[in-house]
């Protein structure tokens, strides 16, 4: 299962800063783009991006300025291919120079095939510790990050002015005036499961164990457990509310606070619900939850025929547009110096969005991931009671495990 969750709202900063937007004034601030002497001149590159409007203006504006300053040209495409499609024709020579925009946990699948270059030049300072972990496989960097996102809680401002912080405020705000989420996707538990000492793969200082797998241990049995009282105990939601169900009854002021990411956000205005957005509560452990973090990244075909080129326009197009991006469609930037920028930081969305991040934990970007999302729908029949939290959360491992064999042949 691979989410193409991005930033696909126009928040009220990006709308009050759209329109003619030179690209060279201001997003480049605080970047520091590596400018190579041996990048060959008169060679044409090709970049496949999975952003549409209005991103994709800003990036062949990127792509037009890093061709002058090295004499070559870049055509930037509009791929609506699935993210797999990079997969298919790079293994046959017709793949693109630089991928773009592509989520970090797709990034597995390319690597173990061979088919992405490794990056240069990226230091881990001018990022948090987990993105640059997201881009990270076997120890070497293999994409570079463009912009970061992670779900948050949002809150009905006329029924929760004020967002709960604790487990309790939390519970009597819920008890007050209702929550929701999408509570059978893994997606969105995880910031439960991990929050209560759960894991999926073993990581160890950014390596993940396949081997290793932490959805059974006593931390993810209590967050099953918290889950399935959400339903049985606190009466938030029953077995059969879905995301769609719990953001429709949010949009409709039915209730006061649900999971969501940016991509909602929009919606919410359209609906006139005076939304804000905060960090998740803390959990009934006292401990902060832990929302996925997901990475837009930017990769180098291996088979490109001009890799030094596309090193260079894959980390210039990434590093001096986030700026540009986020002005545009409001996506976070992956530096942390920008996301202290006070246009940034002004914004009440993307506030609450960045504190979030502060404990998102990346997405396992290695292979093994697939077989989980296709085992997840173990987690209905632990929120219907058919199965217990301790039961459901073993057999949960025992189907990882068994789809990880059938992965592998």
């Amino acid at each position: 299962m691979n989410l193409n969750k991005k930033f696909g709202v126009s928040m009220a900063v990006a709308l009050a800063l759209t329109g003619t937007m030179s690209v060279a004034s201001g997003a480049f601030a605080a970047t520091k783009v590596e400018h190579r002497d041996n990048v060959p001149r008169g060679v044409h590159l090709t970049v496949w991006s999975w952003w549409g409007k209005p991103e994709i203006t800003v990036e062949q504006q990127l792509a037009n300025q890093w061709g002058k300053m090295h004499g070559d040209t870049v055509t930037v495409v509009n791929q609506t291919n699935p993210f797999q499609f990079f997969s298919t024709a790079a293994r046959t020579g017709k793949g693109p120079d630089v991928g773009f925009a592509i989520p970090h946990d797709n990034n597995g699948v390319f690597q173990e095939e061979g088919l992405l270059a490794p990056v240069t030049g990226l230091n881990p300072k001018l990022y948090n510790p987990y993105t640059y972990e997201a881009v990270t496989i076997a120890g070497q960097q293999w994409a570079y990050p463009i912009s970061v996102q992670s779900i948050a809680l949002f809150y009905n401002k006329k029924l929760v002015p004020t967002p709960p912080t604790t487990w309790a405020e939390f519970v009597k705000d819920a008890n007050a005036h209702g929550f929701g989420y999408a509570q059978h996707n893994l997606y969105y538990d995880f910031a439960y499961i991990g929050g209560m000492g759960g894991y999926i793969f073993k990581d160890n200082h950014g390596t993940l164990n396949p081997n290793d797998i932490g959805l059974n241990n006593a931390g993810s049995v209590a967050a099953f457990k918290l889950i399935h009282s959400f339903d049985w105990n606190y009466h938030w939601m029953n077995p059969n509310t879905t995301g769609n169900i719990s953001v429709a009854n949010f949009q409709a002021g039915k209730i006061g606070m649900i999971l969501d990411g940016p991509w909602d956000l929009s919606n919410m205005q359209k609906a006139k619900i005076d939304v804000g957005v905060a960090r998740i509560p803390n959990l009934p452990n006292g401990h902060p939850a832990t929302p996925f973090l997901g990475v837009q990244t930017a990769v180098v075909n291996a088979r490109s025929h001009n890799l030094v080129a596309a090193q260079s326009l894959a980390a210039y197009m990434a590093d001096a547009g986030q700026m540009g991006y986020f002005k545009v469609n409001a996506d976070l930037p992956a530096f942390l110096s920008l996301q202290k920028e006070a246009v940034v930081q002004n914004n009440v969305f993307d506030k609450g969005f960045i504190s979030a991040l502060k404990y998102a934990i990346p997405m396992p970007n290695i292979p093994q991931m697939n077989s989980v999302w296709s085992s997840m729908s173990i987690i209905g029949n632990i929120i219907k009671g058919s199965i217990t939290p301790q039961g459901g959360a073993d057999q949960f491992v025992k189907n990882i495990k068994t789809a990880i064999k059938v992965q592998q042949g």
